[in-house]
């Protein structure tokens, strides 16, 4: 079996050579085959020169560059497109993972029924690790996953690529899109280790996209699946929300005989209810029509790639 190890780096120079020869040793002790398909996210240091010297004599090394930084997620995008195995492995160039260790941990996983591994760090010790339990938290609650580390190293079978789609920051994302599509996502303990040399590219910047991005996830995977259960929901909600305010006024003004001028504000509030209601309702019904055209193009491309 073929196993894809994929690491994209970015100014990670004094980690390569170790890393390579980290992912070799894990291949032997998992039983695998392995090809590391590396990325270099526009480096500006020695380390592309150190991925291609072991190339040399190690054909099963492959690399891929970026001319300029394009950040993790559009790195994935063009690592995933070279890998060739049936099961992948991410794994991150700061050498926190040690390769030797957790190729063969991860691929032990894979049994029946189950399409994603995700390592669990065990020991560590970095202010992140607060960050990372807020974010795994948000993912448990939106995305109802019991898992407790989903934003590190894993490994998914290839299958799993044909309904992973990535932009914006969404390398996150990965267990969570994917769950969210039927695959099966498990974890295992894995010994976490303290980097080296270089920094960490995480910033407190990132703490609030990373927050709007999970939203927005949650969102795009639940409109894609029912828009019209979301829009017509608010919609009618609205519209019945303005009927019961006009039912109201007029039983305020025949029955108990107060003037309709007092109303006035109310009567504007429920007219704009209304028309707020009719807009979201229509809403629904194009953006069923657009998710009904996306599935129609997707079935086609489908169909082309198997000619």
């Amino acid at each position: 079996m073929l196993v894809s190890v994929f690491i994209p780096f970015c100014n990670e120079e004094k980690n390569l050579a170790e890393i390579i020869e980290r992912t070799e040793k894990g291949g032997i002790a998992a039983g695998v085959d392995v090809e590391l398909v590396m990325v270099d996210d526009g480096s500006t240091d020695g380390g592309a020169a150190v991925v291609e010297k072991a190339a040399e004599t190690k054909p099963w090394v492959r690399l891929f560059r970026h001319r300029k930084n394009k950040g993790l997620t559009e790195a994935m995008n063009t690592g995933f497109k070279e890998c060739r195995g049936e099961i992948i492995v991410f794994l991150p160039s700061d050498l926190e993972s040690h390769p030797d260790e957790d190729i063969p941990a991860l691929i032990k996983a894979f049994e029946p029924g189950v399409d994603i591994v995700c390592g669990n760090r065990q020991g560590r010790r970095e202010f992140k690790i607060f960050l990372s339990k807020i974010y795994n938290e948000i993912s448990r609650f939106l995305f109802g996953i019991s898992l407790s580390d989903m934003n590190w190293i894993k490994a998914f079978r290839r299958v799993c690529l044909e309904d992973l789609e990535l932009r914006s920051d969404w390398h996150r994302f990965i267990v969570q899109i994917l769950t969210s599509k039927g695959y099966h996502a498990v974890e295992v303990p894995v010994q976490w280790h303290r980097r080296k040399s270089g920094h960490s590219h995480f910033g407190l910047k990132r703490i609030p996209i990373s927050f709007f991005d999970s939203i927005a996830v949650k969102f795009i995977l639940t409109f894609t699946k029912a828009p019209m259960r979301i829009f017509g929901s608010i919609g009618f909600v609205q519209f019945f929300s303005a009927i019961l305010i006009v039912a109201w006024m007029l039983y305020d003004q025949f029955v108990l005989g107060n003037p309709v001028f007092r109303m006035r504000p109310l009567l504007y509030f429920s007219l704009g209810l209304f028309l707020s209601g009719l807009i979201f309702i229509f809403m629904g019904f194009l953006a069923e029509l657009v998710v009904s055209t996306r599935d129609d193009i997707k079935k086609l491309k489908d169909d082309w790639r198997k000619k």
